[in-house]
């Protein structure tokens, strides 16, 4: 399995999931003409993707999956919830609805949704012993049940807990971050690495804020936190970051 992670952060998030004979993007967050021009980059094309599967239905995560949808012909997979607080934005797609508690196929990939809490209807999804995870407050049941089970993940390291409380952030916006339906921290991140992680050969810290944090920040928590030797990158907000085997 090939993980391509083309975007990641609170600006906008794409990642490609290939294996020998299919290919899926998780999510679609930037705009088409940008996701197109950074897969070529990594040497990845839009006419082989099967399916976009959205994670839930927030801007930075569902901007051009009506547009390359429609321009590829890729059939769009979500949530009714997703669907729901999408439609007016996506246009008329091929959409195809999964349930979040239960597997289903694109192609040859099996994909398995796992419940996130955020703000509104939100899950991760695991491919085979790859997971996705973000746009959580808090690490839900049904991910310390997955975690342990994994070789490798993309996960949320949000924000600095320091930089969001001393940050400009008006009183609301803080509360939202740091509660139970926002973002997962550095700490939280790194910590579930390390006590649930056990497995894993490679993470990927992902969806950083570009005002409450920093790869820098990121980079010292994971490492001050996780004591083995774990391939892991930080993910970039600006650029495609790269692609990984597993």
């Amino acid at each position: 399995m090939k993980i391509s992670v083309i975007a990641s952060g609170s600006n906008g998030n794409c990642c490609l999931i290939e294996n020998n004979s299919s290919s899926v993007l998780v999510d679609a967050g930037k705009s088409g003409r940008e996701i197109e021009s950074r897969m070529g980059k990594l040497g990845k094309s839009l006419e082989d993707v099967n399916g976009i599967i959205l994670t839930h239905a927030h801007h930075d995560h569902v901007a051009g999956a009506g547009v390359l949808s429609k321009r590829f012909g890729i059939p769009l997979y979500m949530a009714n919830e997703t669907y729901a607080g999408t439609k007016l934005k996506l246009g008329k797609i091929e959409m195809k609805m999964f349930s979040v508690n239960k597997s289903f196929k694109i192609g040859s990939l099996r994909i398995k949704p796992v419940i996130t809490s955020h703000n509104v209807s939100s899950c991760g999804f695991v491919f085979g012993k790859f997971g996705i995870f973000t746009d959580t407050g808090i690490v839900t049941k049904q991910m310390e049940r997955t975690i342990p089970k994994l070789n490798g993940v993309l996960l949320e390291s949000n924000h600095d807990i320091d930089m969001v409380i001393n940050g400009h952030y008006p009183a609301f916006l803080k509360k939202w971050i740091l509660s139970d339906e926002g973002h997962l921290s550095n700490i939280h991140a790194s910590s579930l690495i390390q006590e649930k992680g056990k497995k894993l050969s490679l993470v990927l810290l992902g969806h950083l804020s570009g005002n409450n944090n920093s790869p820098d920040v990121a980079k010292n928590t994971f490492e001050k936190l996780v004591k083995r030797k774990i391939e892991y990158a930080v993910c970039s907000r600006d650029e495609e970051s790269g692609s990984w085997s597993l």
